[in-house]
């Protein structure tokens, strides 16, 4: 792959414009990738796309799919356990700043121990 791929421009988006615009909690970054690698990245999925097994449950990057989706089958959930006296319970953890936490060279040490382990 080019390191040109792996490039792009960050460009921060104001989430809330009558809030705080000098709080970093107020802007969401983008990225504008090059042109070419995201055709690049289409030809492979289309070429590629029978081998990529995803789960039924999974609703994010989903054509048709997203969060009224995934919000629907919680909510079903809920009712089936309810409508059985069961006792539910949910955790919703936020994780909208752990990848900015994440310690990347780390990870990919991590990963690339299970995998070399995986194969011997």
């Amino acid at each position: 792959m080019p390191d040109s791929f792996g490039s792009g421009i960050v460009i921060p988006l104001v989430k809330d414009k009558c809030g705080d615009m000098s709080s970093v909690d107020n802007y969401r970054p983008i990225t504008l990738s090059p042109v070419i690698s995201k055709i690049f990245e289409s030809v492979l999925v289309l070429k590629y796309v029978m081998f990529i097994n995803v789960n039924d449950r999974q609703f994010g990057f989903r054509k048709k799919l997203g969060c009224s989706n995934a919000i629907f089958m919680l909510r079903n959930v809920i009712e089936y356990f309810n409508e059985r006296g069961s006792n539910i319970y949910l955790a919703s953890p936020d994780a909208s700043k752990a990848f900015d936490r994440v310690n990347h060279f780390q990870l990919y040490q991590t990963l690339m121990r299970q995998r070399a382990s995986s194969i011997s």
